[in-house]
């Protein structure tokens, strides 16, 4: 009898030991997922839109697109939110209506800070991809003569140079092969020579884009 009282008091022990750490774990898992939520909620739509910025440079596209997504959803009218929005959702592969999103959210970035030069310049590589060639030459040549050393901010191999490759590929593609050969010869290679009137001399052009679009592209 005396052992099974002992026992019932050792039972009863560690169920008060339970009922004591149960409770606290609880508290702990409700304090970090409290803190996940509340340290996102407190923070300022800029400091979110860092934390996009932060999450594109590490190619973590779609976490950055939700960042300027909810920073974006807060109500600012910041430039640079719908700006991130716009590259992220540009570089998601698989994304649906991706491109459209992308444009839309440069447009709209625009919209609020015409000196946005980072979503001019995005959205004339979103133009290019959507088969907007004229367009895309359009906005290229917007931002380069407004900032002709243009290099984007957040991922410094983009630059001014791309955007003239661009304008040579887009021109190539709407057939204006001349002034596609001469954004070639005056900006990315001066020795460059080929008769584009030929169908010999459009084939070396398109060679040489396509060689400088592994260099700069």
């Amino acid at each position: 009898m005396r052992i099974h009282l002992n026992m019932f008091i050792n039972n009863l022990n560690k169920l008060k030991t339970i009922a004591l750490v149960f409770p606290f774990l609880l508290g702990v898992i409700a304090c970090d997922n409290k803190d996940d939520t509340t340290i996102h909620d407190e923070l300022t739509v800029d400091e979110i839109v860092d934390q996009g910025w932060n999450y594109f440079s590490e190619s973590d596209y779609t976490s950055a697109l939700e960042e300027f997504e909810t920073a974006i959803g807060r109500g600012g009218k910041i430039a640079d939110a719908y700006n991130g929005a716009g590259w992220s959702a540009g570089k998601i592969i698989d994304l649906a209506n991706g491109l459209e999103r992308s444009a839309t959210n440069f447009s709209q970035s625009l919209s609020i800070d015409t000196t946005m030069y980072d979503a001019l310049g995005g959205w004339a590589f979103i133009a290019f991809q959507q088969g907007e060639w004229t367009a895309a030459i359009e906005k290229a040549d917007s931002l380069l003569n407004r900032r002709p050393g243009w290099r984007f901010l957040h991922q410094s191999t983009i630059d001014f140079q791309d955007l003239r490759l661009l304008k040579a590929k887009s021109y190539f593609n709407n057939l204006d092969f001349n002034s596609s050969y001469q954004v070639i010869t005056d900006f990315l290679n001066p020795s460059f020579v080929a008769d584009v009137s030929t169908e010999e001399g459009r084939m070396e052009l398109q060679q040489e884009i396509e060689r400088l679009r592994l260099i700069y592209g």
